[in-house]
C-alpha cells in the first residue's frame, strides 16, 4: 500500500524556484482578478496598461523559450509562475492517488457567477498530469473528458481527488472530480501516454 505524502502548499517540484518568482506569480494571479473585474475608467486603465507593458519589457531578457529550451515545462518548474490555475494547496500524492484543496478567484468567473467551463478541464489536467507523472517517465495528455455535474462555485474552498484507475503499457488512465463539500461539481476521465524514448 502506498502511504501518502504530504506535498509544500504550492508544488513538489517548488522548492528550487526563487521566491522572487514566486511572488511575482502571487501579484500576477491578484493582477489577473483585478483586470478581469475592473470598472476602471478609461485614463486609469491606461496608466495601469503602461505599467504592465513596463514590467513585460524588464521580464523580456529573462523569457524562457518553450520550443527552444530543453527541460522546460509546468511539471519542471513548479506552478508558482504558472498563473492560469489557482495554486492547489494542502497536496497529499502518490503513485496512485492525488487530493488537494483549490479556490478559483474572479480571474475564473463564468457564466452567473459560476467558474468559467473551460477553467474546469485545465484544473482536472494540472491535477491528473501530476498523478500520472509521479513517479514513472513522462507522459501527455492523450483525452480528456469532462462531465458537469453541478456549478462549481467561486471564492470558496473545493475539494480535488485524482486516482489512477488502470495502466497498460505506455497508457495510463484515471480519474479526478472535484466537490464543493459533499456536492460533486464535475468528474473526468483522461487518458496519459508515456512518451517514448527520445520524444519531446
Amino acid at each position: 500500500m502506498n502511504t501518502m505524502t504530504l506535498m509544500p502548499e504550492v508544488d513538489i517540484s517548488e522548492g528550487s524556484m526563487q521566491p522572487g518568482v514566486r511572488r511575482l506569480g502571487s501579484a500576477l494571479r491578484e493582477l489577473q482578478n483585478r483586470v478581469s473585474s475592473t470598472s476602471a475608467p478609461n485614463e486609469v486603465a491606461d496608466a495601469a496598461a503602461l505599467a504592465i507593458e513596463i514590467i513585460s519589457a524588464t521580464l523580456e531578457p529573462y523569457r524562457y523559450l518553450a520550443a527552444r529550451d530543453s527541460g522546460w515545462s509546468d511539471i519542471s518548474r513548479g506552478s508558482g509562475s504558472r498563473t492560469l490555475n489557482p495554486i492547489f494547496h494542502g497536496v497529499e500524492l502518490n503513485t496512485e492517488n492525488f487530493i488537494g484543496t483549490i479556490k478559483f478567484s474572479a480571474f475564473h468567473l463564468g457564466g452567473n457567477g459560476a467558474v468559467h467551463g473551460g477553467a474546469i478541464p485545465m484544473m482536472f489536467d494540472e491535477a491528473l498530469g501530476r498523478l500520472a507523472n509521479f513517479g514513472r517517465p513522462i507522459c501527455r495528455t492523450a483525452y480528456l473528458n469532462v462531465d458537469y455535474r453541478n456549478v462549481t462555485p467561486l471564492d470558496v474552498d473545493l475539494q480535488v481527488s485524482a486516482r489512477i484507475e488502470k495502466i497498460e503499457g505506455r497508457k495510463r488512465y484515471l480519474y479526478a472530480a472535484v466537490h464543493h463539500g459533499e456536492i460533486l461539481t464535475a468528474e473526468a476521465h483522461a487518458l496519459f501516454l508515456e512518451l517514448k524514448e527520445g520524444a519531446a
